[in-house]
């Protein structure tokens, strides 16, 4: 017994000693904390300013009030046929939805520049079954649309004034292109 107790101890030490924590609350830079969203897709417009609201963040939809603007520039949804029946039936689609963006601040400055997110997923069904097929991928889309949200508002949460922190942060995800980096 008094093994385990010195041993559950022993774990406990070295786990908090090696720098483990749980993913808490993201820090956002005050340049984002009155975020723009501008953007022609106003399915995915809602849903980012949902997720930068329950970020605490405060979306605004006056870009002048905006400290910073994150540019949609691409929202692109496609489906391509991936499998067919034996009467020539679409079976199987491969869902892609791709998210290009960049952000500036008030004066203009680019904090983020030409980044992507992207989501790919399979859609398999019975032929027999349209109507199911319907309400399964018009879920699974919005399953994609939350996704691609959440990858970005983490991305943002790497914004700062430091170019030396942003740049660590590209390096870990080579995609993503911040200024001064």
């Amino acid at each position: 017994m008094t093994h385990r107790l010195l041993l559950s101890l022993l774990l406990t030490m070295l786990l908090s000693g090696c720098g483990f924590h749980l993913r808490g609350q993201i820090e956002f830079s005050p340049l984002l904390a009155v975020p723009y969203v501008n953007g022609k897709d106003s399915q995915f417009v809602n849903a980012l300013n949902a997720g930068l609201q329950q970020s605490g963040l405060v979306p605004t939809k006056d870009p002048s009030k905006a400290t910073a603007i994150i540019d949609l520039i691409a929202v692109e949804f496609d489906r391509k046929v991936i499998s067919i029946d034996s009467r020539g039936v679409a079976t199987g689609y491969l869902l892609t939805y791709k998210v290009s963006y960049r952000v500036v601040n008030r004066s203009g400055k680019v904090l983020v520049e030409n980044a992507q997110v992207g989501l790919k997923r399979n859609l398999t069904y019975q032929s027999t079954q349209v109507l199911q097929k319907e309400a399964e991928e018009s879920a699974l889309t919005k399953t994609m649309i939350d996704d691609i949200v959440r990858q970005m508002v983490r991305r943002l949460g790497s914004v700062s004034y430091s170019p030396i922190r942003a740049r660590r942060f590209a390096l870990v995800s080579p995609q993503l292109q911040v200024a001064g980096s």
